[in-house]
């Protein structure tokens, strides 16, 4: 019997000015649930009704579905580019609808790509740019 894959995921690590605005983004804006979040003033964990206080230096992980991105306040100038994949051109459509209902800047609506993929692009609060994508909607001619 061989052994499973060691590697299996990815939670990528977004570097971010304010993690209390970061998080209401993602919470509010985006429909995240927030996993964790330490407090490296304090040095522990807070609890999820424990509000941080403002610039409170940090780390957090959030997610959606089957997505987690971890969140850690840094200073300085940082972007990301995060690739989200859903399974249907539909549930691309529903993400920018949620979204923009909810405030989110889109910066490219759903659109066919080039390279074959039904993609949107938005950026949050610290100019990393996400990109949802889905095959295209198969149709019958």
């Amino acid at each position: 019997m061989s052994e499973p894959e060691a590697i299996f995921d990815c939670r990528p690590n977004l570097l971010v000015n304010d993690l209390r605005a970061s998080l209401e983004f993602y919470r509010s804006r985006l429909g995240f649930h927030v996993g964790w979040h330490w407090s490296d003033r304090q040095s522990r964990f807070l609890q999820a009704d424990e509000p941080a206080e403002p610039g409170e230096p940090g780390t957090a992980l959030v997610g959606r579905d089957q997505a987690q991105i971890i969140l850690t306040q840094a200073t300085g100038v940082h972007t990301t580019r995060l690739h989200l994949d859903v399974h249907t051109s539909a549930q691309v459509d529903q993400l920018f609808q949620e979204w923009a209902d909810h405030g989110a800047v889109i910066a490219e609506p759903p659109t066919l790509r080039p390279w074959g993929m039904y993609e949107m692009r938005l950026h949050d609060p610290d100019g990393h740019v996400l990109r949802v994508s889905a095959p295209p909607a198969v149709t019958n001619s």
